[in-house]
């Protein structure tokens, strides 16, 4: 298409940032997306991608052409490849059709939507956004849930392009929605932790639980914020300690070794390994995990009842980073005094918590 004939109209994003790295990669392997329009030739897709080929003294553009009153009633075309869009364009083309879809489908209704106010009709008509959603998602190809997602981090993008304009990018790069989604949901925890992190219980305590939520050098994939080893080697346990206490430390295969440094940063001396062998694997790089352990360290001389426990803990596995009930109990058994558990996800009679999420399970 001549590209002085695009139209540009409201566009959410409003700063394109630096073209000159887009200009020479599309100048160096061509444009491997091509700009998303509608027949009459406005742009509903690609403006970045539009700006830096103007840069390069392009007259022609690849696009793909949408007609959106055609999308709007379901009426798919050949000419509509969708495995070419990226996860922002079925975003920037599900903004374009909503509208439309919903103006059909109050005509089909035979309502004058144009003398009513819109809330008044959708009312009187039962309009659900579900269904209009839905069908966009059947014309587009693409499930309704994954396109909610893309939206989730196109619309951050947008509001903070400073904070997780990267992950838009990095979506459209991937394909992948569900992880970029993913990690926008940890950055927004982290983000409500900094404004708002919860105080350590004063103690003393004899009897302490940990579970720290240790950061993986693969990059941060897991559904909640993460902690470095520096991060975690910091954390005052020593001023909740009794001086004779007990402290059971979870870590994983891949933090085992690590594991050791932040006993000691602690205040504790390391004395065996409880081991928790699962019903059935996990993931892993190497091997496919079945395992978990938790570290059994002592500060002082503390009271531990001793009896017939063994160092392996048969038990089913529930949701991520959930522990079984059988360690509760094997604590609670060896264990007397003030009990706390840092970074739990459920709340126990008797023992004081400590973490974002205590009301998780």
């Amino acid at each position: 298409m001549n590209i002085d004939l695009i139209q540009i109209g409201f566009r959410y994003r409003k700063d394109l940032g630096d073209l000159r790295s887009l200009a020479g990669s599309i100048a160096e392997v061509g444009l491997l997306h091509p700009v998303v329009v509608t027949p009459e030739g406005r742009l509903i897709a690609g403006r970045r991608r539009l700006e830096a080929c103007r840069l390069l003294g392009w007259t022609e553009i690849p696009v793909t052409v949408v007609d959106l009153l055609q999308a709007a009633r379901g009426e798919a075309h050949e000419n509509f490849v969708r495995k070419d869009l990226l996860p922002s364009e079925i975003v920037a083309l599900k903004r374009a059709i909503e509208p439309l879809e919903r103006r059909e489908a109050r005509e089909r209704q035979g309502d004058r939507a144009d003398l009513r106010h819109p809330a008044t009709v959708a009312e009187r008509h039962g309009s659900d956004p579900g269904e209009v959603r839905d069908k966009i998602a059947r014309y587009l190809g693409v499930g309704r849930t994954t396109i909610e997602r893309a939206e989730a981090v196109v619309e951050a993008a947008e509001e903070y392009p400073d904070e997780y304009g990267y992950l838009m990018e990095q979506m459209d790069r991937s394909g992948k929605v569900a992880g970029a989604f993913r990690r926008l949901e940890v950055l927004k925890q982290a983000k409500q932790l900094e404004a708002c992190a919860p105080e350590l219980p004063t103690g003393p305590f004899q009897v302490i639980v940990a579970d720290p939520p240790w950061r993986y050098e693969s990059g941060n994939d897991l559904p909640y914020p993460t902690m470095d080893l520096e991060e975690i080697k910091a954390m005052p346990i020593v001023e909740i300690a009794d001086e004779n206490a007990v402290l059971w430390l979870w870590t994983t295969n891949a933090h085992l070794r690590v594991a050791f440094e932040v006993v000691e940063a602690w205040g504790f001396e390391y004395r065996t390994l409880l081991t928790w062998v699962k019903d059935r694997m996990g993931t892993g790089e190497w091997l496919r995990g079945q395992t978990e352990h938790c570290m059994l360290a002592v500060r002082g001389k503390p009271v531990f009842v001793h009896g017939g426990h063994s160092s392996v803990l048969e038990a089913s596995r529930r949701e991520h980073s959930r522990k079984p009930e059988e360690f509760y109990v094997l604590v609670e058994a060896t264990s007397p005094g003030g009990k706390v558990e840092l970074f739990c996800r459920q709340r126990r009679e008797g023992w004081q918590v400590f973490g974002n999420e205590i009301e998780r399970f």
